[in-house]
């Protein structure tokens, strides 16, 4: 059983209310400083390194570093994540057959996806509509 150190639970709370919007872990250091939480940025890499081993934080990366967000998931479970190009937004899907496909790939080809780090990019939902209502009826 893993224990929270109160720097772990301070990134954690900080992350949560970031909701589905993934952060750097500059900011987050930046964020726990406005609140008065003295800690320092590689301290802040470092709990974040172990919370993403533990499952409980995705690290996604990226060409300009890492991002971070809390997983709802069980450790160990698959997760497949769809990022929005436009707004940056990160959701995780529910979907037995991205899992099946996983399982599939291991068997049939001996290559283990790693589902914690599965991202799909494409346009969300409310970015696809506002860029439908910018267009105008067709």
């Amino acid at each position: 059983m893993a224990y929270n150190t109160k720097q772990q639970l301070a990134i954690l709370q900080r992350l949560k209310e970031h909701g589905n919007t993934p952060v750097t872990a500059q900011d987050l250091s930046e964020e726990l400083h406005q609140d008065g939480f003295s800690v320092s940025l590689a301290t802040v890499y470092r709990q974040l390194e172990k919370l993403a081993e533990t499952g409980r934080v995705h690290k996604i990366s990226t060409g300009a570093g890492a991002l971070y967000q809390p997983c709802p998931r069980q450790a160990g479970q698959c997760c497949l994540l769809l990022r929005c190009e436009d707004c940056g937004r990160m959701e995780h899907l529910d979907c037995p057959q991205f899992q099946d496909l996983c399982r599939q790939l291991g068997a049939e080809q001996g290559f283990q996806v790693d589902g914690r780090q599965t991202v799909l990019t494409g346009r969300c939902r409310i970015c696809g509509k506002k860029e439908a209502a910018s267009h105008g009826p067709a």
